[in-house]
């Protein structure tokens, strides 16, 4: 009976220690932890679509937080495909520049998954990039055409 208890509590300090290396003023996450809710990156730029404060989103190309460079490119874009938002040469040059970043940004799903992941690799809009799947509900649910 003890080795099953230092195995249980073994793994679950192990889910605990998994959150340490993850900054949650630099994180990503549209269902986060047990409730679901979103990370405070997502909410600042979800409030500030829904105010259709596109210039403010923009800025964010240039933020030093991985977390909202990644939530501005993604928007950026999309603004830019619906002709919404008419992207400068210096917003362009901040989104080729973040595609190249190898800086870490710290994302979650649900309770136990929290991870840190290169900003290009987060921005590839392949299938194994799950992330990408929730961003793309995520804008198609603040970015109306």
């Amino acid at each position: 009976m003890r080795i099953p208890i230092l195995i249980l509590t073994f793994l679950l300090s192990s889910i605990g220690f998994a959150q340490d290396n993850i900054n949650p003023k630099e994180l990503i996450g549209f269902g986060c932890y047990a409730g679901g809710t979103s990370s405070d990156v997502v909410n600042d730029f979800t409030f500030d679509l829904h105010d259709n404060k596109y210039k403010k989103v923009i800025k964010k190309l240039n933020s030093k937080n991985p977390a909202e460079r990644y939530l501005a490119v993604i928007v950026a874009e999309r603004l830019a495909e619906l002709n919404k938002y008419e992207l400068t040469e210096t917003d362009k040059g901040l989104i080729k520049k973040a595609y190249e970043s190898n800086d870490l940004v710290s994302v979650c799903s649900g309770c136990t998954y929290f991870d840190q992941i290169e900003l290009k690799k987060l921005l590839s809009k392949e299938k194994e990039n799950f992330m990408w799947t929730y961003a793309e509900f995520w804008l198609e649910e603040y970015i109306k055409k």
